[in-house]
């Protein structure tokens, strides 16, 4: 993980139970002209150093978060790097776009000076849309398939899901997942021009994004990468790979019905049919992580589609209180954080979440000691795109 929380899980996940926050003030956005943005989260302690000058030249930041928490699965999976060539690893790695700082410099020259003389050779090696998977591939020489989904929020949780499945049909023994984003104005601006960014609090950076709360007033934006190893079950047990977790089922869904206000039908959809790939039912799950941005008729209407499967019964929470909205990042960190919370025993609560107004769930204000067997991961993106992720945790080694 490269996150605002830090870059080791466990260390991220204690700062979630300690209720931290990675959200502050943003001094670079002052001068912005009508940007009501004022506060972001930046990610923390990240050294692009780690990284060969020859790889790093033309990375964008959100490829070098994504090699650098690429560098840190590998290692923690003990993972054979002489397969890496093999063509029997995948790569499916996700970014909203590519790096839009990138994007301003490739385009800025152009447009002021209708000159193309000073654009650098490398811009659209950081403009491309499939910047991180590809330079996660150079870097570790990887050279099996290489797959980009670019559904902004939905991005990571689908190339987990698709990583699954190359792992499933027999395409792929192993795969490097998730996804990376980075901060920019210009991403501030987006869901500022939306009328979905949240405005003003500079002066308590650390009370927004507020996930599910009657104050709630829109989104935070946020930067990082969160990559997972995942590996077909009997290869992982036969080299000894220490096994943290089981992705059970994978579920997606489009509303087609609004580019940009999400639907409680099309959320429901997709957690159900993540249920029904994983053979589960909704008494089955133990923990809902929630997508929930803090936005007024995101977090109701994705309320209301959890509430119409889960009830009351399952505990709910969203992490972006404390992370604000790493973008494509947030799913497969949002995985990792849960994977720690399986391991610990205990629900986060949402920070933030003083006053709910949404459908009745079970929002725990404070961290919730409980045996955490199976936990749904949710991210739904603009263009009504919605991704489901059943997890379970690590399967006794003697089953």
């Amino acid at each position: 993980m490269v996150t605002p929380l830090g870059n080791d899980p466990a260390a991220a996940f204690q700062e979630v139970l300690d209720g931290r926050s990675g959200v502050v003030r943003m001094r670079a956005f002052d001068d912005i002209g009508d940007l009501g943005a004022r506060i972001a989260a930046p990610v923390r302690g990240f050294e692009p150093d780690r990284i060969p000058r020859k790889h790093r030249r033309s990375m964008a930041r959100m490829a070098q978060y994504a090699a650098n928490a690429t560098a840190d699965a590998l290692e923690s999976a003990h993972f054979p790097m002489d397969t890496l060539g093999s063509g029997r690893v995948a790569v499916c790695a996700g970014s909203t776009t590519g790096s839009p700082d990138a994007m301003e410099e490739f385009w800025r020259e152009y447009i002021t000076n209708g000159s193309i003389r000073a654009i650098p050779s490398t811009s659209f090696l950081r403009v491309m849309s499939h910047t991180v998977a590809s330079h996660i591939a150079l870097a570790f020489g990887i050279t099996g398939s290489v797959i980009s989904p670019s559904c902004a929020c939905a991005a990571s949780n689908q190339a987990v899901g698709l990583a699954t499945d190359l792992i499933r049909f027999g395409r792929a023994d192993s795969a490097i997942a998730g996804g990376a984003d980075e901060l920019s104005i210009l991403s501030a601006a987006t869901f500022d021009v939306v009328r979905a960014g949240c405005r003003g609090h500079e002066d308590a950076p650390h009370t927004r994004p507020a996930p599910f709360d009657r104050t709630r007033d829109g989104v935070v934006c946020s930067e990082g990468a969160a990559i997972v190893v995942l590996e077909e079950l009997e290869q992982a047990r036969a080299r000894g790979a220490p096994i943290l977790a089981e992705i059970l089922g994978y579920g997606e869904s489009c509303d087609a019905t609004h580019m940009s206000s999400p639907q409680a039908d099309g959320m429901a959809s997709a957690i159900e049919r993540a249920l029904a790939d994983a053979k589960l039912t909704p008494a089955d799950i133990d923990y809902v992580c929630a997508h929930a941005t803090g936005t007024p008729v995101g977090d109701a209407a994705e309320a209301e589609a959890t509430y119409r499967i889960f009830g009351s019964n399952v505990p709910v929470s969203s992490l972006k209180g404390h992370l604000g909205h790493m973008l494509a990042a947030c799913g497969s960190t949002e995985l990792i954080l849960c994977i720690e919370a399986m391991r610990r025993g205990v629900v986060p609560p949402t920070l933030n979440l003083t006053d709910p107004d949404v459908s009745p769930l079970l929002l725990p204000q404070v961290p919730l000691e409980r045996r955490l067997r199976r936990v749904v991961s949710n991210n739904f993106a603009f263009g009504g795109i919605n991704a489901s992720l059943v997890v379970g945790a690590a399967p006794d080694p003697r089953a």
